[in-house]
């Protein structure tokens, strides 16, 4: 188990299994992230009951939560794995920008998208910072996520590729995402827009 309160814990004082450190690792990449159970499955690709196990113990030990979003570490679990000590993700390459009316409701734009399939294209997570949130999106084989920043007046859809070859795919789906997105854009009500 864990130790209360603000102590420090070491690592090996921990019974972390092999699936358990990958999930811990994984997501402390990212701490602010959320990552949908499907898209933790996809990407260390764990077995589903095994990365369920694991998941429970972690939760148990109090390193990892659970939210209607997908799973995130807890503070407890930043102080066993320092982020700056793992690996970052290299950042994606930029497909689409765009400006977001100033009065569109963010959070509703995000509820609304949060979760969705959009073609072949699965749900992966969420992150939230201060000046904004990114939605990530996946293949099933992992070979293309895209992922969407959207911030007060912007909106920025990247993408990280297993080989350049899939660049143009990438760019097929970074559009019918886009698409998506701006149905979702358009469904606000624009009082004082006369036609």
């Amino acid at each position: 188990m864990v130790p209360d309160g603000g102590t420090h814990i070491e690592p090996s004082s921990l019974d972390l299994r092999e699936h358990d450190r990958e999930v811990l690792e994984f997501l402390s990449q990212d701490p602010s992230s959320q990552v949908a159970f499907q898209g933790l499955r996809r990407r260390l690709g764990i077995h589903p009951e095994q990365l369920s196990r694991a998941l429970h113990r972690l939760a148990d030990d109090h390193l990892v939560e659970h939210t209607d979003l997908g799973y995130r570490v807890t503070s407890r679990a930043i102080q066993v794995l320092s982020p700056g000590g793992l690996p970052s993700e290299e950042p994606g390459i930029a497909i689409l920008q765009t400006y977001l009316p100033a009065n569109l409701d963010l959070r509703g734009l995000v509820q609304a998208l949060r979760g969705t399939w959009i073609g072949p294209l699965r749900w992966y997570g969420l992150s939230e910072f201060a000046d904004g949130m990114r939605l990530a999106w996946t293949l099933e084989d992992d070979s293309i996520r895209l992922e969407t920043f959207i911030r007060p007046g912007q909106l920025v859809v990247t993408a990280k590729v297993a080989s350049p070859d899939r660049l143009d795919d990438a760019t097929r789906l970074g559009h019918q995402l886009f698409q998506h997105i701006v149905r979702g854009v358009s469904r606000e009500s624009y009082s004082g827009i006369s036609g």
